[in-house]
């Protein structure tokens, strides 16, 4: 099998695509797999002031082993910020034409999976015709008119996702959107995100924290943490003892200004050191910080997955979503609280309701929810199905 995806962890980027990596290695240990991750390329320029949002890539080895999967990193030509996104597709084809065609001489896939749609459903579409296998895409955000805002974009993807031999979106609000845009059907199936119970578990901290509300993701505005800051100065029963923790930080210059503001915001609230933001911090110790606080919150605007509510369940906390599409597929009443996003009093709500309530939730009984439904062994075993599937016709 060969695996297309931009987003696969390297050194420079240790969290980026582990939820391409994990089940990746998980069906390496079934079949052999070969993995292509496209690297921009940037000319050899000092690497002073914002350049170093682009010179960095150079660092990235053109090819590397990890954990037994041998990974091909090639150039492609990339345009500041979305500049060339129409062309991203036929950039990226480009610069591993020549990957490809030395890797197919020793290892001859008989299936392309490529992770998200655009571009890389649309590489694996080309490839799938040029050397006539199928191919599969798993879709991990949610198809809008923004995204497919380039005529060329929407054409190729939308072509790429009627020859799929199979469509993967990892939520059911995934699912619709692509429905909305005419792609429905038996090849479309939810495989979501999944959960490692070895890292996310119990008995990782020696206490439990119980005013601790922790937040885990890219500290923007689309994932609500301004909503989660104003949420803060609402709450009821907690005011004065409640600290928020956010863990996160951000990768490019454009999310550093976000990030930036909503500091400021926090100030402005006279929040003071009842917010702390701890930046990134290792899948260790962010399963640590899980199993200790008393309640994880997501508070996006739109959620493909959410996929830390999953890992906070497996650590035995109870979790508050917004209902932004995937945590709809996560949450129900026994293992937190689900409320409308951009409603930071509905929200305070639902965090008082938890922390006063804690002792409701079983943390046993939420682990066992979480690994029976999302433990990355069972989403491989799907996989693999679909897989056997396609190749035994």
């Amino acid at each position: 099998m060969l695996v297309l995806s931009r987003s696969y962890p390297s050194d420079l980027f240790p969290a980026l695509g582990l939820w391409v990596e994990r089940p990746t290695q998980l069906l390496a240990e079934r079949c052999d797999v070969h993995v292509i991750s496209p690297t921009p390329w940037f000319p050899r320029v000092p690497s002073v002031g914002p350049l170093r949002e682009f010179t960095r890539f150079r660092s990235m080895p053109r090819r590397e082993i990890r954990s037994g999967i041998e990974i091909e990193r090639p150039r492609f030509v990339a345009g500041i910020g979305m500049s060339l996104y129409p062309f991203e597709a036929l950039a990226q084809e480009v610069g591993m034409r020549r990957t490809i065609a030395r890797l197919r001489l020793s290892f001859p896939f008989e299936l392309v999976h490529a992770h998200m749609i655009y571009p890389e459903g649309v590489i694996a579409h080309r490839l799938a015709r040029r050397y006539g296998v199928p191919f599969v895409v798993s879709e991990h955000a949610p198809w809008t008119d923004e995204w497919f805002v380039s005529p060329r974009v929407r054409r190729q993807a939308l072509d790429a996702a009627r020859a799929a031999a199979a469509l993967l979106p990892v939520s059911g609000a995934a699912r619709e959107t692509m429905a909305a845009f005419g792609v429905a059907g038996d090849r479309v199936q939810v495989v979501p995100v999944g959960v490692d119970p070895e890292l996310f578990r119990l008995g990782l901290s020696e206490e439990r924290r119980s005013d601790q509300i922790l937040y885990v993701g890219w500290i923007n505005y689309i994932k609500g943490v301004d909503v989660l800051l104003r949420a803060m100065t609402l709450l009821n029963g907690h005011r004065g003892t409640a600290r928020l923790v956010l863990v996160g930080g951000a990768a490019y210059r454009s999310t550093r200004l976000k990030e930036e503001e909503l500091r400021r915001l926090a100030l402005a609230l006279d929040l003071g050191d009842r917010v702390h933001f701890a930046g990134h911090k290792s899948h260790a110790e962010v399963a640590t910080l899980m199993a200790e606080s008393a309640v994880v919150v997501l508070p996006s605007r739109a959620e493909s997955f959410g996929a830390v509510l999953v890992e906070a369940l497996a650590c035995g906390t109870p979790v508050v979503a917004t209902a932004s599409g995937g945590p709809q597929d996560i949450v129900r009443d026994d293992v937190g609280v689900l409320v409308s996003p951009e409603n930071p009093g509905a929200l305070a709500e639902a965090i008082d309701g938890v922390l006063k309530n804690r002792n409701r939730f079983d943390s046993e009984a939420l682990r066992a929810y979480a690994i029976q439904r999302f433990g990355w062994q069972s989403i491989a075993d799907r996989i693999e199905a679909v897989y056997r599937d396609l190749l035994s016709r």
